[in-house]
């Protein structure tokens, strides 16, 4: 029941289309994908419910991690701006311990098992991938865990926190001006007075082991593989998995980070300390692409929706809209203006998350519909 991670074996796959792609969003299809748009329309919308039937379906108790896939992405946009992009597909890991969760909690569970914690108490949103994660995990250890949610308790009927109650996960909810008193010593013990002792794991599971557990990511590539890309990009929330990444990466190889908050700058300073307080001196060679947040955290726009929509269509692959949906619409959109030199070979990593696009689809679906012009594809 422990967390292993994958063999540097990796699944590799060439992308020809979807219909050349037995991804998750085709094993669930529902009909052929027609080239009109209303049957576009109703594949999506039968796409989404069809995830959300079956994301929260628990086929063991087990958080052994599949080794991830990794998949070289054919759109047109690329071949015609001649740049080879592969995508590390972090959301075929596992289903309910998504993406990167896997590798920033690992090591804190095993922190949490060998000094004998009765509980685990860690901090997040209503649809946060982490409180969903976290609540798995524990449930496979037969350890208790507490989530501290922002927000008000009518959200406990969602489906992320849903499916966190039924592994057994505790939930309290705060208001917004308590939780920004989460790292403040007398909110923590006003906090062990109500559960008692607790192994605390920060907001997004961040911390010294996060960078350490992320820093194993990269290490699911082969090295041959790894010594052709020039840029390695990926979504950016609270900096932990940019940390882990910044440390393994290869003296070759830029990194680049598509923070999804708006008025990140605050990141640059925050990702620093988090390699200080793991030990690691910055080696540089990383970046942030301050403007891919849309409009803010979990804000979808019509274009966003469309993008999700259009590029599961080419490459049969579904992204969540909050993460991995931003980082690849920004990075596209870069591609096609120019920003990315001919013949650069990118890894984009896609960081799963799609646990929340049940609480989304209704949203995705309309927003989609209202969006008219072009996509970068």
């Amino acid at each position: 029941m422990d967390i292993v991670l994958a063999s540097p074996k990796i699944r590799t796959r060439i992308d020809a289309g979807s219909s050349a792609t037995p991804s998750i969003a085709q094993e669930y299809r529902i009909g052929a994908v027609p080239g009109g748009d209303p049957n576009l329309d109703r594949h999506w919308a039968g796409l989404l419910v069809a995830y959300a039937a079956m994301s929260s379906v628990v086929s063991d108790q087990t958080v052994s991690l599949s080794p991830p896939l990794l998949q070289k992405l054919q759109l047109e946009l690329y071949r015609r701006s001649r740049v080879e992009v592969w995508l590390l597909r972090l959301d075929t890991l596992h289903p309910q311990v998504s993406g990167n969760k896997g590798f920033k909690l690992k090591y804190a569970l095993e922190e949490a098992q060998a000094c004998g914690a009765a509980r685990i108490l860690s901090f997040g949103g209503a649809f946060s991938n982490h409180i969903h994660a976290l609540a798995f995990a524990g449930f496979a250890r037969g350890i208790d865990t507490i989530g501290v949610i922002r927000g008000e308790s009518d959200y406990a009927g969602n489906p992320t926190l849903s499916d966190a109650a039924s592994w057994g996960m505790r939930l309290h909810f705060v208001d917004r001006a308590t939780y920004r008193r989460k790292a403040q010593q007398a909110f923590l013990s006003h906090l062990e007075g109500l559960f008692g002792p607790c192994y605390l794991i920060a907001e997004g599971g961040c911390g010294p082991l996060a960078t350490r557990g992320c820093r194993e990511i990269l290490g699911q590539v082969p090295a041959e593989q790894l010594a052709r890309f020039d840029l390695i990009a990926v979504a950016v929330g609270t900096g932990g998995t940019l940390s882990g990444l910044i440390a393994s990466r290869p003296a070759h190889c830029r990194l680049l980070g598509f923070p999804v908050l708006k008025g990140a700058e605050f990141l640059f300073r925050d990702i620093r300390s988090q390699l200080a307080d793991a030990g690691i001196a910055d080696p540089g060679g990383w970046h942030l692409q301050l403007d891919a947040h849309g409009g803010g955290y979990g804000c979808v726009t019509t274009q966003l929706a469309a993008f999700l929509a259009a590029f599961e269509r080419e490459t049969g692959i579904l992204l969540d809209p909050v993460y991995t949906g931003k980082m690849l619409l920004r990075f596209n959109q870069q591609v096609a203006d120019g920003d990315v030199p001919a013949g650069s070979r990118v890894l984009l990593i896609h960081t799963g998350g799609l646990q929340g696009l049940r609480g989304m689809a209704k949203t995705l679906y309309d927003r989609r519909l209202a969006f008219q012009g072009a996509l970068p594809l």
